[in-house]
């Protein structure tokens, strides 16, 4: 929750606040735990060991920020990574698949993704 567009995406994402995932985060985590301890934000620990991962944010969300760094952290600890900014989408966008075409490319993308990685393994 470090990213510049919690500012600057605020008025635009109506789901994911800062205020809200604080609030989240201090129900969830005793209050001495650092927030930055790598059980609790996966950014911060060692990604050399994780799976191929696909992130799928959308351009109008207050995650962007984070989203992109998780993305640039996991590249560089050489772990396969794709990311998918779609434009004009905002936190959740997917559970409108019903109404926005959008959602269900974004879904079917995933799909590839989950069955050419599960067939590597």
């Amino acid at each position: 929750m470090s990213g510049s567009t919690f500012a600057t995406k605020d008025a635009v994402d109506p789901i994911i606040h800062k205020e809200y995932l604080n609030e989240l985060a201090d129900a969830y985590l005793p209050a001495a735990m650092d927030r930055k301890d790598p059980r609790i934000s996966p950014i911060y620990s060692n990604l050399r060991s994780f799976p191929p991962v696909l992130i799928q944010v959308g351009s109008a969300e207050t995650l962007l920020d984070d989203a992109t760094r998780f993305a640039s952290a996991a590249g560089a600890a050489d772990v396969p990574v794709t990311l998918e900014i779609w434009p004009h989408m905002i936190h959740a966008w997917h559970l409108w698949n019903a109404q926005l075409e959008s959602s269900r490319r974004a879904l079917t993308s995933a799909g590839a993704f989950i069955r050419k990685n599960l067939s590597m393994h």
